[in-house]
């Protein structure tokens, strides 16, 4: 109903000023200067595409209302510029992360463009984008010359297959684990029942999901689930891969249905670019080597490539930042009718004269976590792979499971394997039940760990 669409878009403006705030402060900007690219699905309709737009707006003018200092002129030409550079979806958005149209790749890759050096030769591109939404699958036939046109040949989405039902089954999974441990003290299913415990477990789950791309196992700490009970249980991944099993058989069908032309065989793409929180997971990536050429496979693995849960976010700032760039080349400034004439510009292809100003962000190329016990795997990841540096992170660890009086630093490579490069020690596990551990890594590889707010320990 209409009410609730009003009620909708008031959430949508005030979540966008808050994210404005928060845009703002780390960059030490002035909201009067943000501009926005989004990003939607394929299917999306024109009117749910302009409502966002106005909430991004409402949320933008909430910000610089409050900031004051200007007077009431100032004010409405701030009101009345365009917020909004673009609108892309979702596939696109993926493909301009990786290079797909430019051979300038994100500031914080070093990987060559996807395309081949053949310049003139068009591409056949498969995006798999399987998010939190659902699974969607799209095809993309990209001309590199004179410019880079993409047109979307073929697309399909699955919301059943969605990360939402995988989330559902982890934190089923996690609810009954936690519900055989404590038998008798609550009544079976209570868990899921109590709405403020499956909060809490939805998002243990969510980070559990991302712990599984370099763990085996992860320990789920939840303090005082439900009734002052705590939760502390250890979740296996070859068991939760069983559990999720059928929905794993569903996507590679898709694929398959998908990628299959006149034959059974599947059609040959010059490149299959993965997406999505999903990809992370080892079986997803047994699945798709299965389908396609491992070399042809970019899913996030290596140290240059795209992470796959930030290709859309990292394809809106490419974009946003040629368009801006093209503005800028142009002479035109702020002024924003210009801007929207240097945009259309270079959306006609008149890349020549636009000039790129890239900050390098380098990323960690391993992961850092928490081992409780000598020769065990990380309990906790600290900094995940990927992860721009430098990280600052802190987190509360639970040390029931820890038997002696130091927790282990460990260091995660690319294929998984952990290495032992430090020790954290100075606490009774016997007299705490968790502890709070802080650590930074610095882009030049000095590692930071403090305990309780205690000594530094540097490695």
């Amino acid at each position: 109903g209409s009410e609730d669409e009003v009620d909708t878009q008031a959430a949508c403006a005030s979540f966008f000023h808050h994210l404005t705030n928060l845009t703002t402060n780390a960059t030490h900007t002035s909201p009067q200067s943000l501009r926005f690219v989004l990003s939607v699905p394929v299917s999306s309709e024109f009117k749910h595409i302009s409502n966002l737009s106005s909430s991004l707006h409402e949320g933008v003018v909430k910000s610089i209302d409050e900031v004051g200092g200007y007077n009431k002129r100032v004010k409405k030409d701030i009101h009345g510029q365009k917020r909004t550079l673009a609108v892309l979806t979702h596939p696109i958005a993926i493909a301009h992360a990786h290079g797909v149209f430019s051979p300038l790749t994100l500031p914080s890759t070093s990987s060559p463009p996807l395309l081949s050096n053949d310049q003139d030769s068009p591409q056949n591109i498969l995006i798999v984008d399987w998010g939190a939404s659902a699974l969607s699958i799209t095809s993309l036939f990209v001309t590199t010359s004179p410019q880079g046109i993409a047109r979307i040949t073929k697309h399909t989405s699955d919301k059943s297959l969605g990360g939402k039902k995988i989330i559902h089954l982890l934190v089923q999974h996690i609810a009954e684990l936690f519900e055989r441990k404590v038998r008798g003290m609550i009544p079976p299913g209570e868990t899921l029942c109590n709405k403020k415990a499956k909060a809490k477990l939805e998002v243990a789950a969510e980070d559990a999901l991302r712990s599984f791309g370099f763990s085996p196992k992860v320990t789920v700490t939840i303090d005082g689930l439900i009734d002052g009970i705590d939760c502390h249980v250890d979740v296996m991944l070859a068991r939760f891969e069983m559990l999720m099993g059928s929905c794993l058989r569903s996507a590679e069908m898709k694929l398959k249905e998908f990628s299959a032309g006149s034959s059974d065989a599947v059609v040959a793409f010059d490149q299959v670019i993965g997406a999505g929180s999903v990809m992370r997971m080892k079986s997803v990536d047994r699945m798709m080597d299965q389908i396609f050429p491992r070399g042809k496979v970019c899913r996030g693995k290596s140290v240059n490539d795209v992470p796959p849960e930030e290709a859309v976010a990292m394809g809106c700032a490419v974009y946003g930042s040629t368009c801006l760039s093209s503005r800028f080349a142009h002479g035109h400034g702020n002024n924003d009718d210009s801007g929207d004439e240097a945009i259309a510009q270079q959306e006609q292809g008149n890349n020549d004269s636009i000039q790129r100003v890239e900050e390098e962000v380098p990323l960690c190329p391993i992961g850092i976590g928490l081992s409780l016990q000598e020769g065990d795997p990380a309990a906790v990841v600290m900094i995940d792979k990927m992860a721009p540096l430098p990280a600052l992170v802190t987190k509360i660890v639970d040390i029931t499971g820890c038997t002696s009086n130091s927790i282990g630093i460990t260091q995660i490579d690319e294929s998984n394997d952990e290495k032992v490069v430090g020790k954290i020690e100075g606490f009774n596990p016997n007299d705490m039940k968790e502890v709070e551990v802080t650590m930074e890594l610095t882009a030049e590889g000095k590692l930071s760990v403090s305990l309780n707010g205690g000594p530094v320990l540097e490695v």
